[in-house]
């Protein structure tokens, strides 16, 4: 039976329906008129829900959001053009992180490339850096030999996407008009339908496994034989299973676990008697390096969040092995000696089966220490003032309601996380955007997250962040998704205070302070949003619980001024070193 159809949308309508069949729900889509095939599919397809948002790198970063909180693929689509390059920062992090964003782009068909074409511009391939499969898919052609190759495309950025290579992939769909499905271009079997939808490409997608690493033996044998080490946490999703895991590893091998903010491993009712808070506080100090010496350093995740943490890995003489499923080589230090492409799970189970006598010293030791560096980080805190961006930050992991989505910004907010938050035994899912670590689309990942969420979502910011993603605001407003915002306004460049260029005052200040000197709240009100500044931790508390209730977007603004939180800062770092330097803490490197 030959139908009449649009070629356009037929080849679109098939796209969609794999993509579906291969666990995308939710789709992104910033309109244009080239990608109206696109949009059309997606929009009519029942099990998909659709997001429309004007702002193409606000659009990335909500789907980036969405993806980091169902683990599953998430499709954007744009337009031909500068639409395709808003949305290379959203990539890029996903890159990174390893989160499966599926980029459809649209574009002008390839005779009209370089020709000056309006909107148009070389789409091909533009992400090559940061993009783990490209295909130019062509015009659309609905012979069979067309639709074998096209779905063979398909399968082959879907495999990458989901199993091989997990990450970000860009398919680029060259249209000639029409584009609306009511203007025919061809005669059509229907037959070839069922045919595409029954052609079976995916028969090595079940057959790929990591293999296992030929060093894994020498590996198991150094640590046998090496009795101190440690193992890094860093930013990653650590499922219950490999929480659980970790704590059977360090249990085993005597290693204490180093918990960077980053990670969330301080979060939550799992075992922390073998987790360390305050190893970017201990590091500080040249005692401490002189007597604390690890022979052996495991790594799971990402690089540790605090540069002194990271210069302690470069400086110091253990071994170390970087463990992930993909190899990936998380070592800025670049003095890893072992890059091991193995699942951690798999890796920390051979480990634990081995028989190793240990004792728990060495563990101990540094346990110990960090107890001792808690009790007094909670004397000083108890002294602080509420506005020093420090004590917000620790304040909030004490007051957040259980079970709830926490997205913390770049720069200064992950960085006082991991100086000053505590463990504790409520359940905070912690996201980060650790990847490339910018701040750009911060609010909307987090309103990413929040949309796909029923539990409580704040987003700890700063002012910067915050204004540089105003865009992202506008979907809180269009889709009525509730987002508690924690406003750190310092007034910009609060990071930039601890660095040398400090030092050069006028310079220093013109340069690199970004003052904003903005009222936030009418930004917020012009999004419908409630606004609340917040001066004391019992106005935090009270703004907080009122806000998740009110099942909209709020945003809770605390000022401080970023040369009396350096000042704080610097006296917080004197009071740890001296309670690390005195004789009875001291560890010895035995």
């Amino acid at each position: 039976m030959k139908l009449s159809v649009n070629r356009n949308t037929v080849w679109c309508d098939l796209f969609v329906e794999e993509l579906y069949r291969n666990g995308v729900r939710y789709v992104c889509i910033s309109p244009g008129s080239r990608s109206t095939p696109l949009t059309l599919a997606f929009a009519q397809h029942p099990g998909i829900k659709t997001y429309v948002i004007v702002d193409e790198r606000s659009s990335g970063f909500f789907a980036l959001g969405i993806a980091k909180k169902t683990g599953s693929p998430v499709a954007v689509v744009t337009t031909s053009g500068t639409a395709v390059a808003e949305i290379y920062p959203s990539i890029i992090e996903a890159y990174y992180q390893r989160i499966p964003l599926i980029i459809c782009t649209a574009d002008r068909p390839p005779h009209l490339r370089m020709r000056g074409a309006n909107q148009t511009i070389n789409q091909v391939n533009i992400f090559k850096n940061q993009i783990r499969f490209f295909a130019d898919i062509g015009l659309p052609d609905i012979s069979w030999k067309g639709l074998k190759n096209f779905k063979g495309k398909i399968n082959d950025g879907l495999q990458t996407a989901l199993e091989k290579n997990i990450g970000p992939i860009h398919f680029n769909f060259p249209f000639e008009k029409p584009f609306e499905p009511d203007t025919p271009t061809d005669k059509f079997d229907a037959e070839l339908l069922n045919r595409f939808s029954n052609l079976d490409l995916q028969t090595t997608l079940n057959k790929i496994k990591i293999g296992i690493n030929s060093k894994i033996p020498g590996i198991i044998d150094l640590i046998n034989k090496k009795e101190k080490g440690i193992i890094l946490c860093g930013y990653k999703v650590y499922d219950p299973d490999l929480v659980k895991m970790i704590d059977r590893l360090s249990h085993h091998t005597g290693y204490p676990i180093i918990a960077d903010g980053s990670s969330s491993l301080r979060f939550g009712t799992h075992n922390k008697a073998r987790i360390v808070n305050n190893f970017p506080a201990m590091v500080r100090s040249k005692e401490f390096l002189n007597n604390f010496k690890p022979e052996i350093i495991i790594q799971f995740g990402g690089s540790p969040t605090s540069n002194v943490v990271l210069d302690y890995f470069k400086n110091c003489d253990a071994i170390k092995i970087i463990v992930n499923k993909f190899g990936d080589k998380n070592d800025p230090s670049l003095t890893a000696k072992f890059f091991l492409k193995i699942d951690e799970l798999e890796f920390s189970d051979m480990i634990i089966k081995q028989k190793i006598k240990r004792t728990n010293i060495w563990q101990n030791r540094l346990s110990e220490l960090d107890k001792k560096i808690e009790t007094a980080k909670k004397l000083f805190f108890n002294k602080t003032s509420f506005n020093f961006e420090g004590s917000i930050v620790k304040s909030l992991v004490d007051i957040l309601p259980n079970d709830c989505n926490l997205m913390v910004s770049n720069s200064l907010p992950i960085r006082d996380l991991d100086f000053f938050a505590s463990s504790n035994n409520k359940k905070i899912n912690l996201f980060v955007n650790r990847g490339a670590s910018g701040i750009d689309g911060i609010n909307s990942t987090a309103l990413g997250i929040a949309s796909s969420s029923n539990k409580p979502t704040v987003l700890l910011t700063g002012d910067l962040a915050f204004f540089h993603d105003f865009n992202g605001l506008h979907i809180s407003y269009k889709y009525k998704i509730p987002l508690i915002i924690i406003l750190i306004n310092n007034n910009g460049g609060g990071i930039f205070e601890s660095l040398p260029i400090s030092r050069y005052g006028k310079l220093f200040t013109e340069n690199f302070v970004t003052s904003l000197n903005l009222e936030f709240a009418n930004f917020v009100k012009a999004y419908k949003g409630e606004y609340f500044e917040a001066k004391s931790l019992n106005q935090l508390k009270k703004k907080l619980f009122n806000s998740t209730r009110v099942k909209k977007l709020s945003v809770i603004e605390i000022k401080t001024d970023s040369k009396k939180s350096k000042e704080i800062r610097d006296k917080y770092w004197q009071t740890v070193l001296n309670k690390i330097n005195s004789p009875v803490n001291v560890i010895k490197n035995r």
